[in-house]
């Protein structure tokens, strides 16, 4: 099967002075139509710059200083202005983890929620308003005759993150980014917006890369899984296999981390020291060698990682061994 999109060699700098240090270093991946993506690892270690990176909405300072990104056959390093516009917002879409910045205060949730399909030429008022109904309908909104006219404090956050979702698929995309989608909501709306990505997914064919730092809701939604430490792929494959059975000593870590009924009452595992900043310095080999308990001083050396074909898996560890 072709790629959706295909991720190569993407390094990505934050520019400090005169010099680019990197945040995101030689980055690749596939994503697959119809396939729910996982992209999980702790904050700054370069989820949220990969994931703008793909429609071209890095923040200035920010910049690609090598790499590709191929969406659709389209590389979007090469594209024209007109044609990133045609493909933003029509085949692929994006939603944010604040919603209240990433809604106008100022405009009706209905407007906001149709402003794709305007903005990608639809006139037809009747035909707009129609639609909107339907997707909000569609993503649990209720009474959405009544929420058209809304502004976005008026709606819990639960509703404002529907919202979102409603004006990401209403143009029915090829692909989805979800960057933190349920980050601020409590355990019971997660749940409720969990479902509804997997709704959309398996309903609209839509491909779903998402973004997040919570281990669980990546292993309860996703097909596959990246783990990123400190801007580099450290582990990838098959969600489950990769939960089962976690291959770097950084996903064993995250893990191992995670709270369960299982482990009431005992200490919960931590992770020594912290995640190196783009300033630091990070070793050739491993970038969590530093922290790592089982390092040895081959991890530190340079080194491409391990690939295992019998469960499609990676992992950029030299202890890493096959089951």
């Amino acid at each position: 099967m072709t790629p959706l999109l295909e991720v190569q060699n993407l390094s990505i700098g934050v520019k400090r002075g005169k010099a680019y240090l990197p945040a995101v270093d030689a980055l690749y991946f596939q994503l697959y139509p119809g396939e729910i993506l996982g992209l999980v690892g702790e904050s700054g270690c370069g989820k949220t710059l990969t994931a703008r990176a793909i429609p071209g909405l890095l923040p200035q300072g920010v910049q690609i200083t090598s790499g590709h990104i191929r969406f659709n056959g389209t590389d979007m390093r090469k594209v024209s202005k007109k044609e990133l516009r045609r493909i933003r917002g029509n085949e692929l879409t994006m939603i944010f983890q604040e919603q209240m910045t990433a809604l106008n205060p100022l405009l009706k949730i209905g407007r906001q929620i149709s402003e794709p399909l305007e903005l990608h030429g639809e006139k037809d008022k009747k035909l707009l308003y129609a639609k909107t109904i339907e997707v909000m309908r569609k993503t649990g909104l209720p009474e959405p005759e009544r929420l058209v006219s809304a502004y976005p404090h008026q709606l819990s956050g639960g509703m404002r993150q529907r919202a979102m979702i409603a004006a990401a698929i209403i143009s029915g995309p090829k692909l989805l980014i979800a960057d933190e989608p349920t980050t601020a909501l409590d355990a019971a709306i997660q749940g409720q917006i969990l479902r509804l990505l997997k709704t959309i997914n398996r309903e609209l064919g839509t491909a779903v890369l998402f973004i997040s730092h919570d281990l669980d809701l990546i292993s309860r939604l996703c097909d596959r899984t990246l783990v990123m430490y400190a801007g580099r792929l450290v582990e990838a494959g098959d969600a489950q296999s990769l939960f089962a059975n976690p291959r770097h000593e950084y996903t064993k870590a995250l893990i191992g981390s995670i709270p369960s009924g299982e482990r009431k009452g005992k200490p919960l595992a931590t992770i020594p020291g912290k995640t190196p900043s783009i300033e630091e310095e990070k070793p050739a080999g491993c970038p969590f060698a530093p922290r790592c308990l089982r390092a040895e001083a081959l991890c530190f050396a340079g080194f491409s990682g391990k690939t295992f074909p019998k469960d499609q898996r990676y992992a950029l560890c030299r202890l890493a061994e096959e089951d």
